[in-house]
């Protein structure tokens, strides 16, 4: 309807410019037009016009769309090979330190009791003196190693090194989470010559300052080394060129998988994610813009805090080892919705349910065949909606209760950590049900992400 009253005013408009011209100059030469001038002036011109605008679209068209023909068109593959599909990798273990659980078992029986939820915080008020709803970790404030991480940065040149309230948070539950996956990786990966090359790569908020990230970065990597691993022979990565929102899991661990299809050598891997938004810096600005959680804005953002972790490997390393079992991880790449989720009129689970698609079929896995969900997904109903629908137009077998957890409901807002949260849950449940678990990421109002976590063979 809306094209057709475009293209009426296109031609009225045409015909009135070329008729009201035409009366003008007849009036202004004061000449009585002929017959032949009648015919010319209010039915030719106007038609050549609107022809010669009609061609003019169909040659802005052509133009316009003359790229993208030509990148569709089938190249030589000797000049431009295909890029290599990103193949599974396999996690050999996880850890977590979250709001209502140290470890993955202890917050699955949190979520299964319906006791992984929010409360108002025993120190946190809003300006008008309110408590402020929170997801607080226990695990988050540990004097003993703030002061040990104070001493060892003064020994490595970094005294002059400040980090806020919510920072000594972050990286309190990462060191716990980096100190239990390398206690691991040395117990389980660490070859008698020491020679094989460990992978550390923190995903850390995005809000902190380039020298606060190398600071913490080379922290976790002393953690791991305090842990048996030589420091010699852990490679901390380079940060992902990413927006000012940071580098995502997905993006982190498809350079992972991209690094697994490409390098001629076994890849190991330990990947941290810690944040935290307990403290007053965090409260004030989300108060300031009206993104805070309150009575009068129950859609506001909850802060919370946490810090999950997983320890990778390329699949035929992990399939060496002896009596461990094999647990894979199938991704494809991030996508974004064209529009925020937090402005959508509607739910709409189309991209989550074409992601869905596409990992089962980089898996060879059906859909009936998914024991779970487990998302990053909080409380704002856009994204409830959002993977709910998901849920009952690709996985109606799934009970909307016992078999889909939000984890973000649970840890509230903190960056990375609800989706490697949701990875290490899936993990566990994985094991637990011997069959494969979707992971989703639904809660920025952009980037979605879809994961399929499975076990290698049947554990029964």
């Amino acid at each position: 309807m809306r094209g057709w009253m475009k293209k009426s005013l296109l031609v009225a408009l045409v015909f009135g410019v070329s008729w009201g011209g035409a009366v003008w100059y007849w009036r202004a030469t004061n000449r009585m037009p002929a017959t032949e001038d009648l015919v010319l002036f209010l039915l030719v011109l106007p038609l050549a016009l609107l022809l010669l605008i009609w061609l003019g679209a169909r040659l802005v068209a052509l133009l316009a769309a003359a790229p993208a023909l030509a990148a569709a068109q089938p190249q030589d593959p000797a000049a431009a090979p295909a890029a290599p599909e990103a193949p599974a990798l396999a996690i050999l273990g996880s850890a977590l330190r979250a709001p209502h659980g140290a470890s993955a078992e202890e917050l699955s029986g949190a979520f299964a009791d319906n006791k992984a939820r929010a409360d108002l915080d025993p120190e946190l008020v809003d300006e008008e003196g309110f408590p402020v709803m929170t997801a607080r970790s226990a695990d988050a404030a540990d004097a003993g190693l703030q002061e040990e991480i104070i001493a060892w940065l003064a020994d490595n040149g970094m005294a002059e090194l400040r980090l806020d309230e919510e920072q000594w948070r972050a990286l309190s539950m990462g060191s716990a989470v980096a100190a239990e996956l390398a206690s691991q990786a040395v117990g389980d990966l660490l070859a008698p010559d020491g020679t094989a090359m460990l992978q550390l790569l923190p995903v850390l908020p995005p809000a902190w300052q380039l020298e606060q990230r190398r600071a913490a970065g080379l922290w976790l990597r002393h953690v791991a080394a305090q842990a048996g691993w030589p420091q010699e022979r852990i490679a901390l990565a380079a940060e992902l060129p990413s927006d000012a929102r940071g580098a995502s899991p997905a993006a982190v661990l498809g350079r992972l998988a991209h690094h697994a299809a490409t390098a001629n050598a076994p890849m190991l891997a330990l990947v941290v994610a810690c944040g935290s938004h307990l403290g007053e810096d965090s409260i004030n600005q989300w108060a300031g813009n009206a993104s805070l959680f309150t009575s009068a804005k129950p859609q506001g953002l909850i802060p919370g805090e946490g810090a999950a972790g997983l320890l990778l490997a390329d699949a035929p390393q992990a399939h060496a080892l002896e009596g461990a079992p094999v647990i894979l991880l199938h991704l494809v790449d991030e996508a974004r919705r064209h529009n925020s989720a937090d402005d959508a009129k509607r739910a709409d689970s189309a991209l989550l349910g074409t992601l869905t698609e596409k990992v089962l079929a980089r898996a060879q896995a059906q859909a009936e065949q998914v024991a779970m969900i487990v998302a990053d997904t909080g409380h704002r109903t856009s994204r409830v909606l959002e993977l709910m629908g998901l849920a009952s137009a690709a996985l109606p077998q799934l009970d909307d209760d016992a078999d889909v957890i939000r984890v973000g409901a649970g840890s509230g807002t903190c960056g990375a950590v609800p989706f490697m949260t949701a990875l290490a849950l899936a993990r566990h449940h994985a094991l637990e049900r011997d069959a494969p678990v979707l992971c989703i990421s639904n809660e920025d109002a952009y980037r979605r992400c879809a994961v399929l976590i499975r076990p290698a063979v049947s554990l029964s």
